[in-house]
């Protein structure tokens, strides 16, 4: 009986794999496709298409998706690590409230937020915030709880002795955290910052109320190209974002252990 759940257990895990896998296959391979068609023959391919990722046409979507991206990333960072602090740390009046507050934006559909925001920008008569100003808000808005949450959890685990035996020799409050809590609770943080950069660069349903014309991001950039064509060069666009968006949890996992969070340790 063990070794039929064993075998439905890791038969189960190969089909989500292989669901999740295949699309990606068929993007790269169609990236190589040596006619204009979304085509794939192994024995006849190009590398042209990639090319064309140098035209203005999408350099600058991705110039400005990273520029929110990374905007977006620091920003609710620090504002998520305070948060989590003043939360799950220092134990302010009503923290409870305070979390439920900060993570209530994952309960409102992000279209509705969309419309939201536009509405609440045309009534208070400031249209002129529409495109890279309000889109950095707005991302903030979405991934802070992501943030806080992760930063809070980290606060959560950490050992209150090291910070306790600290005090007692005489470190004062900004020396224990810049010298024992951040260091501490640094992959969880750098984990929120990651999916926070992650969120921003690839979302859709906010930023397609909030950009404009000449400010357009890459997501939104491919949506409108897809409206009128199907081609490789869409292929090669998405497998470039892929392979910048791996390079990117790469580099955060090299700095301070993205992965050691997931497992609940620390790096």
């Amino acid at each position: 009986m063990n070794r039929v759940l064993t075998f439905l257990f890791w038969l189960a895990i190969v089909l989500v794999l292989t669901f999740i896998t295949l699309p990606l296959l068929v993007v790269v391979a169609a990236s190589f496709s040596p006619t204009s068609a979304v085509t794939f023959v192994p024995w006849e391919w190009t590398v042209d298409w990639y090319r064309d990722l140098l035209a203005d046409r999408w350099l600058q979507p991705f110039l400005l998706s990273v520029k929110i991206a990374t905007l977006v990333a620091i920003i609710s960072g620090v504002l998520g690590v305070l948060a989590a602090y003043a939360i799950v740390y220092e134990r302010v009046p009503g923290s409870d409230a305070l979390m439920a507050g900060l993570l209530s934006p994952l309960s409102v559909p992000q279209i509705v937020k969309g419309v939201a925001i536009v509405l609440f920008l045309s009534i208070i008569g400031l249209q002129g915030f529409l495109g890279t100003p309000a889109l950095i808000a707005a991302h903030v808005v979405l991934a802070l709880p992501f943030v806080t949450r992760m930063a809070a959890t980290s606060l959560a685990n950490f050992d209150g002795n090291l910070d306790r035996a600290a005090q007692s020799l005489g470190a004062t409050k900004r020396q224990r955290l810049q010298h024992i809590v951040l260091p501490m609770i640094k992959p969880g943080v750098l984990s929120g910052i990651t999916l926070a950069f992650i969120i921003s660069f690839n979302n859709i349903p906010l930023s397609v109320f909030l950009v404009r014309p000449g400010d357009t991001t890459l997501p939104i950039a491919v949506i409108n190209y897809l409206e009128y064509s199907l081609d490789p060069v869409m292929a090669a666009v998405n497998v470039a974002s892929i392979a910048f968006i791996l390079t990117v949890i790469f580099l955060f996992e090299k700095v301070g252990g993205f992965s050691a969070q997931l497992h609940g340790g620390s790096k």
